[in-house]
């Protein structure tokens, strides 16, 4: 019983997305808690265990679960539809009702709105309320009016209007009006946000969308080498932080012949400006955060303000083919421009770059209300990782860039024997997850051994 209640601590905490309820008496409160998460982030309650997650012996009836569900589909609007599972650990069982973040908010249980702050369900104030419903009902940021200026009072960049689009998509404009008109960027005498953002000389106007740019002395935002503000307009940005970033990353001549020469850099440029476009694209811009571009001795992180859609998990990137641009205009615009390739496949060409350039595989997480793309520096020389690997090189593609990992790590345990999986990850400059599914992957092909206890002990050729 000891471990059971040990489990059930370490696995159920309460937080902003988790409560914890004993039993079902306590239903009004599960319906509030309910739309309390509808209204933040989305959450989860289990019922059956006390707020110290200790099983209550909770015993469900036949029609138990049918009640529940049918009380909050009487006592929530709009209605809410939450998965529900019943599980029996023990003396008991315990029922797992999970809501996503609702679409049409705000959402109403008993006749008030509710909202997760914390681990507390707190009742929205008429303001907030109003504040809400203004929002959800507004159209995307990027389709909404620009207020603080009228098309005649601000500065437009005259050669992104004139000349950054092919001919066979836009002849030569007379005005930034003929070009805006063409994208339907303008409503009477305002521009929308994303004409704004697009194709102004400068974004002064808009707090946010200045970008920041550094390099950084060692491995932590401490101090700076070097560093640069963006206000330009984002097609402009898309190049600027590309030569910023240039200016502060290695790169190796490789001569091929008598006129030619080869230039490799510390980080792959393709899936850098990758990144960096998907920042300016996608990002949040109802968040008053600003993107940012830290440069460290070992690594490199684009910082975009905003979340993943939440049809989408950062655990599945790779695999993800879905596009869902949070803001419609400013990625169409980018399309046309040609600065953008087809939506739905740009997080599988950064990984593919990666491999492609002996860089470990980059790291996806979301910190803070930010999503994240860290880079990790180039293994090896100009060759290619550690003694040129096996089947790898700097052409060597998606699997041969796998290979040259694998690889990578073989010499690395054969030169020195009895590292740890936290050695290894710092010597391949790799995540510690990748790290692990990499050993696990050569355990598995018989290649490699662990030897001695889990705290002392390490890795070994067969």
């Amino acid at each position: 019983m000891f471990l059971l209640f040990k489990f059930f601590k370490k696995m159920y905490q309460e937080s902003e997305k988790l409560e914890l309820k004993e039993s079902l008496n306590e239903w009004r409160e599960i319906i509030i808690s309910l739309s309390a998460f509808a209204n933040k982030n989305g959450g989860k309650i289990v019922v059956g265990l006390s707020d110290k997650a200790e099983p209550k012996g909770l015993e469900i009836g036949k029609n138990t679960v049918e009640n529940l569900v049918n009380n909050i589909k009487m006592n929530t609007d709009p209605v809410l539809y939450p998965s529900v599972n019943v599980k029996t650990h023990g003396p008991g069982e315990i029922i797992e009702i999970e809501i996503s973040e609702s679409d049409n908010k705000p959402v109403f249980s008993f006749g008030q709105a509710y909202i997760r702050v914390g681990k507390i369900n707190q009742k929205l104030s008429s303001f907030e309320l109003k504040a809400l419903i203004k929002r959800y009902d507004l159209p995307d940021f990027d389709r909404q009016e620009f207020s603080l200026a009228t098309i005649k009072k601000i500065s437009w960049d005259e050669y992104l209007m004139t000349e950054v689009f092919s001919d066979n998509f836009f002849t030569k404009m007379k005005s930034p009006l003929d070009l805006l008109s063409k994208f339907s960027l303008v409503k009477k005498n305002k521009v929308l946000n994303s004409a704004y953002l697009c194709f102004s000389k400068d974004t002064d106007l808009m707090f946010n969308a200045l970008i920041r740019a550094a390099r950084f002395k060692g491995n932590k935002a401490i101090s700076f080498l070097d560093s640069k503000d963006f206000n330009c307009n984002l097609l402009r940005a898309a190049e600027e932080i590309l030569k910023f970033v240039k200016q502060n990353i290695k790169r190796e001549i490789v001569i091929e012949g008598k006129a030619r020469h080869k230039e490799i850099w510390e980080y792959p440029l393709e899936a850098l400006r990758e990144a960096v476009i998907n920042a300016l694209v996608h990002r949040d811009y109802n968040d008053p955060g600003q993107i940012q571009i830290r440069i460290f001795d070992n690594s490199l992180s684009i910082w975009s303000p905003g979340l993943l859609p939440k049809e989408i998990s950062v655990k599945n990137l790779r695999e993800e083919k879905r596009s869902i641009p949070r803001n419609r205009l400013i990625a169409e615009i980018f399309h046309k421009s040609r600065k953008m390739e087809a939506w739905g496949s740009g997080f599988q060409r950064i990984v593919d770059y990666c491999f492609k350039n002996n860089n470990p595989e980059p790291k996806f997480s979301e910190i803070d209300g930010a999503f994240v793309v860290t880079f990790y520096k180039r293994i090896g020389g100009v060759n290619g990782g550690v003694n040129g690997g096996v089947n790898g090189g700097v052409n060597g593609g998606v699997n041969g860039g796998v290979n040259q990992m694998l690889n990578n790590i073989l010499e690395i345990i054969k030169s020195e024997p009895g590292l740890n999986t936290n050695k290894l990850a710092e010597k391949t400059n790799s995540p510690l997850d990748t790290t692990e599914k990499r050993l696990r992957r050569l355990k598995k092909e018989g290649k490699i051994e662990y030897r001695g206890s889990s705290k002392t002990g390490g890795y070994f050729i067969k």
